[in-house]
């Protein structure tokens, strides 16, 4: 997950500022970090373990980039320079986004229906173990392997 992170952000570093410099809208600008940056940060996320504190490093950068892409909910710094940030329902609503929980878990679900609809409970079941062969395979015995 770490390896992911840092690699979306070296993406979403190298894609950041070509959306800004062509002044792209809000929408076109969510659906470009759903196509590419998003891609990076969550592949293999199907297997991930995660953690309260990875997801929320993960939602982290999410929110980070969506600052970045809004236009109307930005944060602002105030006069005693803190700063005031929009809530988060409104920055991902102007954007045109969810949380990364969601998509996490849309690609888990993408991945458990895959494999309920894969008949590979009957595949072991008919597979034969050759003789001097390790009796965990997995694969039921066939020599082509996994």
């Amino acid at each position: 997950m770490r390896g992911n992170l840092s690699k979306a952000q070296k993406c979403w570093a190298r894609i950041s500022w070509v959306l800004h410099a062509e002044n792209a809208s809000s929408r076109v600008c969510g659906r470009l970090y759903k196509a590419t940056v998003q891609a990076v940060l969550l592949l293999g996320s199907e297997t991930w373990n995660l953690t309260p504190a990875a997801l929320k490093s993960l939602e982290g950068f999410h929110l980070r980039a969506t600052w970045y892409m809004a236009r109307v909910n930005k944060p602002c710094r105030n006069p005693d320079r803190s700063w005031t940030y929009p809530a988060t329902p409104d920055v991902l609503e102007e954007i045109g986004l969810q949380p990364i929980a969601h998509y996490v878990e849309v690609r888990r679900q993408t991945i458990a229906k895959f494999i309920v609809n894969w008949p590979i409970f009957d595949f072991c079941v008919a597979g034969k173990r050759k003789r001097g062969t390790s009796p965990r395979q997995w694969w039921g015995g066939t020599t082509n392997g996994p």
